[in-house]
């Protein structure tokens, strides 16, 4: 398996991308079709209580994969699929 291959997720079913968008509108709590850092560090929190904003930071970082400040739903997708049981 290369590298890349680890980076691919499986593509989600209708149901399955559903909850998905019901995740992350329940975290974009200002509607924006967004999520900023502070609404990703609570969504973090709810996660995994222990968290910290050390690593909510290290994990927006990452899933802010076109580095504008925000996370976008196709962003959101791949860290859902692939980490973010991590934190």
């Amino acid at each position: 398996m290369t590298e890349s291959d680890d980076n691919q997720a499986t593509p989600l079913s209708e149901e399955k991308l559903a909850q998905v968008r019901d995740h992350f509108d329940f975290c974009d709590t200002d509607g924006n079709g967004q999520i900023d850092f502070d609404e990703f560090a609570a969504l973090l929190k709810v996660l995994s209580p222990s968290s910290t904003t050390n690593q909510a930071a290290a994990g927006f970082s990452i899933t802010d994969t076109n580095s504008d400040g925000y996370i976008d739903f196709d962003e959101f997708i791949a860290w859902w699929q692939t980490t973010w049981w991590e934190y």
